[in-house]
């Protein structure tokens, strides 16, 4: 009995080389506080436009109908519209109300982005640091808890690229695929596939590599090309919001042409591709995510969480003024909490604190630059 007791005393003891330090406590403390508001928002959801949205995509799956004739509210490839349907077949098996479980699965996307930060910081305090910094991230919360939105998705799959595109051995196929994912889910990673085109490095990818995501894309279609003329108006054509931000702005000056903030998007966007291809993948992923976020000609607000991922990678004080303007902003936005609160950052609050972020960026990839050996 007494070997049995010590035996079972021996079992109880730490493994080598794990100590529950206070760092630890509060990390865990943490990421549960998280854990928990995300789940006291998603439990509050009931509907709203988007759920709405999505409902009438299930539905025209359902009965056959024309995903890009039969409603202007789809405006995604059909993956997405499958993906909601496997969910809401989920919810109906299991009685649970489909905003909850779309809620968990998006939940459950976050989690697993927080994992990939924690790898793409090298592990350890830094990479936990990372985790936290999004997983606890308001701006992250509030986009897919209570708006219920899937950009969080589409990232995650961005962020699968950098890291196939880091690995010693190269990736090239994965980053590829991990592209091509990306679109799918939400066109708005669009834009960073030329990044890596760098086919001088171990997980850089070639032109044809390139061109792959854009063609996996089109071809997502090909079942519905019938229904052209609603993928070109609702889909290519989608124009968001137009909202008091950014250069919708230029619209509204006396005589200017309506092609006007369109063109300054597509110049700032290839302009910002050009200057960035010297850049490391993951901070240049988080710039032209921003030069995107400031140069967009229409805008919603979940728009806002595109850059919150790679931020936490990259942390600085333009990370945490952005994600202190953009949550005040939620909590005043008539879209958001509503709440009666006067001074709270409007569009344009968002927008310059997204320009003193990009420039605090520049200027740090400038003093890294000077440090490093000739």
């Amino acid at each position: 009995m007494a070997a049995a007791r010590g035996a079972a005393r021996l079992s109880l003891r730490p493994r080598a080389g794990f100590r529950l330090t206070r760092r630890t406590i509060l990390f865990a403390a943490a990421f549960l506080a998280a854990l928990a508001l995300r789940i006291a928002l998603l439990l509050r959801v009931t509907t709203n436009y988007d759920l709405e949205s999505f409902a009438t995509a299930v539905e025209i799956l359902r009965r056959g109908g024309r995903l890009y004739l039969d409603t202007l509210r789809y405006n995604y490839s059909p993956v997405w519209a499958h993906v909601l349907l496997g969910l809401d077949t989920a919810a109906w098996r299991a009685n649970l109300p489909f905003p909850q479980v779309l809620g968990a699965f998006l939940l459950a996307v976050d989690a697993a982005t927080a994992l990939l930060l924690h790898r793409l910081a090298g592990g350890g305090r830094r990479g936990t640091a990372a985790a936290l910094l999004f997983f606890a991230n308001p701006v992250a919360i509030f986009v897919s808890s209570f708006h219920l939105q899937f950009d969080g998705l589409a990232i995650l799959f961005l962020l699968l690229a950098v890291w196939a595109a880091g690995r010693p051995a190269g990736g090239r196929g994965a980053t590829v695929a991990a592209l091509s994912a990306s679109l799918l889910v939400k066109h708005v990673t669009a834009f960073y596939p030329p990044l890596f085109l760098r086919k001088r490095e171990p997980g850089g990818i070639g032109p044809l590599g390139v061109l792959v995501p854009y063609a996996v894309f089109a071809a997502s279609f090909l079942p519905y090309a019938r229904q052209w003329t609603g993928i070109r108006d609702h889909v290519l054509g989608y124009r968001s919001l137009a909202e008091d931000y950014g250069t919708a702005m230029l619209a509204r000056i006396p005589g200017a042409p309506a092609w006007l903030p369109a063109a300054v998007f597509a110049a700032a966007v290839v302009t910002a591709l050009v200057l960035l291809r010297g850049v490391a993948l993951p901070r240049a992923c988080l710039l032209l995510s921003l030069v995107t976020l400031l140069a967009l000609p229409g805008i919603a607000e979940y728009y806002f969480v595109w850059p919150i991922a790679l931020g936490a990678l990259a942390g600085g004080a333009g990370f945490v003024v952005y994600t202190l303007a953009v949550s005040a902003f939620y909590l005043g936005s008539p879209d958001g909490l509503n709440l009666p609160l006067t001074h709270l950052p409007g569009w344009h609050g968002v927008w310059w604190s997204l320009l003193l972020w990009l420039a605090l960026e520049v200027r740090r990839l400038e003093r890294e630059r000077a440090a490093a050996p000739a």
